[in-house]
């Protein structure tokens, strides 16, 4: 409820911003004046009492009320973000990115999911400690930025695992969209090691409409587990849901109604 009221009361230009402050300038003079008649028994008030009144109480309150309410949007807006990214990286956290990936399942009759994770990671803690294992997270979601497109969907899974999620794609065409995460990524480790880089691997899998996203999860879990079997820096893909292909007339039928 409180969260409907601040969003209806921000003001949204200066149009806006002039109209509410009248109607509620107006508002506060309408009550002094009815207060007035109430105690002092008078209808007709000085036209310069409510000009003051106007002027010296009513513009002065409503101005501040309206930046306070500015100020808790804008504080709504941030802890909203918050609760959906990540802070190291700044990518979607997973609950936003697998929320986000169940509504496209539902929109899109295809796509790939792809479960990536970070090579050796825990060497890179174990020798360089944690914070330079932080810088080569965030290394990582850099890359992951510049490599997919607008529409695409990522997010930092948890540890050094991240998922993504292409849009309207195909494993074909998704190998050529990834290529990028395949080469070695640089990451600073300070003066004294400059010049480091990871690799990671990943596992996917084709999504067709509607699909049930855990199971896609552990499909693509396993196909990411199969490329560190198989000697890593690669991406494998799972094929057990291949054979499930929706009609396309129903999918047609569906988006136009």
């Amino acid at each position: 409820m409180l969260h409907w009221f601040y969003k209806a009361m921000v003001p949204r230009g200066w149009k806006d911003t002039a109209a509410k402050v009248a109607s509620f300038t107006a508002v506060i003079v309408a009550l002094n004046f009815l207060f007035s008649r109430i105690y002092f028994g008078a209808w007709l008030l000085p036209a310069g009492y409510l000009a003051s009144s106007a002027i010296c109480v009513g513009t002065p309150f409503v101005v501040l009320f309206f930046l306070l309410v500015r100020k808790q949007a804008r504080l709504q807006i941030e802890l909203s973000l918050k609760s959906r990214t990540d802070p190291m990286t700044n990518l979607p956290n997973r609950r936003w990115f697998m929320s986000q990936v169940r509504s496209a399942l539902q929109q899109d009759m295809r796509g790939v999911l792809i479960l990536l994770d970070a090579d050796h990671f825990k060497r890179v803690n174990d020798t360089y400690g944690h914070q330079i294992g932080d810088k080569c997270l965030i290394s990582i979601a850099h890359r992951l930025r510049r490599s997919l497109r607008t529409d695409d969907i990522v997010g930092r899974l948890g540890g050094e695992e991240f998922g993504v999620y292409l849009r309207d794609t195909t494993v074909q065409q998704a190998r050529s969209i990834i290529m990028p995460m395949l080469q070695p990524i640089p990451y600073s480790g300070g003066p004294s090691f400059e010049h480091l880089t990871i690799s990671v691997s990943l596992g996917a899998v084709q999504t067709h409409h509607g699909d049930d996203l855990d199971t896609l999860m552990r499909l693509a879990d396993d196909a990411l587990y199969a490329a560190k079997r198989n000697g890593r820096a690669r991406i494998e893909v799972s094929t057990a849901n291949d054979d499930r292909r929706p009609d396309p007339e129903m999918f047609r039928d569906r988006q136009s109604g």
